[in-house]
């Protein structure tokens, strides 16, 4: 047999036992395939089933392989037989084996039952389907600012489990790419738009910033929401994700420490000897509970049995205002969390204000990347 005989052979029935052999350990079925007849016809043939099917479609293929090779290259029939014969018998002996691996294949990817989870797992998933919802209420504006820190604080409620986040602007109509911020990040949210009234724009010194964005909040809890926990979460501040499953525990109102807050540093409850003894804040200002805005949580159930609940539009009372309107409410009813106040889960790091960005020079960039980028950028 010529060199080049032998190689075409070798390569054809090497390609036919590899895709055979694929087609067993991906679990292919031919399980329709008719009873090929001398010409390759399948005409008047039985129906066999995928265990008969298989070999005497992988036969048909040797033979078909062979019969290629000895009209291009010369072999005798007797070579021609024999080769055949080598290959169905190599294919008959290996046949158990590759279907047994198969089996195995098959059972391993098999989904488990909820019977077969560990008891752990089988806990966590429970656990997890009936977590109460936490509605976290944010009060933005358009600001350079604006896009880089309601995406950092989207990364962080990415890791919530059942969080349902309101985005309110202070404006009349909403900021396009703070929707699209938001689609993106596949969290459930609410775009919402409460402008301040404007005899407070008009006012001067100190404005209520935000009160007309969380009195809508409220409205929309009010109005949607059932059970659960909200807190205000104002888009400059940074939040360590245990924050969260701490105030989910809240049944009536909680509060906890918040790190570079006023002249202090600090804003938090005093606990001493296990009991609530006053509050640490750079601005008491005669306030009943002088406490920052990212320091408390309210159970839904709570704020929806006071109907009259509202934060007033006092610039520097917004706080303490809303608090007190939770009546009955006292410093004596809250729930301490964040291992009794004594661990930093928010901060105040307010990101250092930006000048806005200069126009483009439209005929210079007109036709650049910089178009689009300066759509991005306030």
């Amino acid at each position: 047999m010529r060199p080049s005989m032998k190689m075409g052979m070798i390569v054809l029935i090497g390609v036919f036992v590899v895709f055979y052999q694929y087609h067993l350990s991906t679990g292919v079925g031919f399980d329709q395939l008719t009873d090929f007849n001398a010409d390759g016809s399948a005409e008047g043939g039985s129906v066999l089933s995928q265990e008969d099917a298989e070999p005497k479609f992988a036969e048909e293929m040797i033979k078909s392989a062979v019969h290629r090779v000895q009209e291009a290259n010369g072999l005798s029939p007797d070579t021609a037989s024999m080769l055949v014969q080598e290959l169905v018998n190599h294919l008959h002996k290996n046949i158990p084996e590759l279907s047994e691996n198969n089996t195995r294949i098959v059972q391993r990817f098999e989904s488990p039952t909820k019977n077969d989870l560990p008891q752990e797992q089988d806990t966590l998933i429970k656990s997890n389907k009936t977590l109460e919802p936490l509605y976290i209420i944010t009060p933005t504006y358009r600001r350079p600012e604006q896009i880089p820190e309601l995406t950092r604080m989207s990364h962080t409620l990415m890791l919530v489990k059942n969080i349902h986040w309101l985005v309110i602007e202070d404006a009349a109509v909403a900021t396009k790419q703070v929707t699209r911020l938001l689609e993106r990040t596949g969290l459930k949210f609410e775009h919402l738009t409460a402008p301040m009234p404007e005899k407070y724009k008009q006012k001067k010194g100190a404005k209520p910033r935000g009160v007309s964005n969380r009195n809508r909040g409220l409205q929309w809890i009010r109005a949607n929401a059932t059970n659960g926990v909200f807190y205000f979460a104002d888009d400059d501040n940074t939040y360590d994700i245990a924050l969260f499953d701490e105030i989910r525990k809240t049944k009536r109102v909680s509060m906890f420490p918040v790190g570079l807050c006023t002249k202090f540093g600090l804003s938090s409850p005093i606990i001493k000897n296990g009991k609530f003894v006053g509050f640490y804040d750079g601005w008491i200002a005669g306030r009943k509970f002088p406490v920052d805005m990212a320091g408390f949580a309210v159970s839904v159930k709570f704020l929806l049995q006071r109907p009259n609940a509202t934060m007033p539009f006092k610039a520097g009372y917004e706080e303490d205002g809303f608090l007190k309107s939770l009546v009955p409410f006292e410093p004596k009813d809250i729930e301490f969390l964040a291992d009794n106040c004594t661990k930093v889960l928010a901060w105040h790091t307010q990101t250092k204000k930006n000048e806005p960005s200069a126009p483009l020079n439209m005929k210079l960039y007109g036709e650049t990347n910089l178009v689009k980028l300066k759509q991005q950028i306030v």
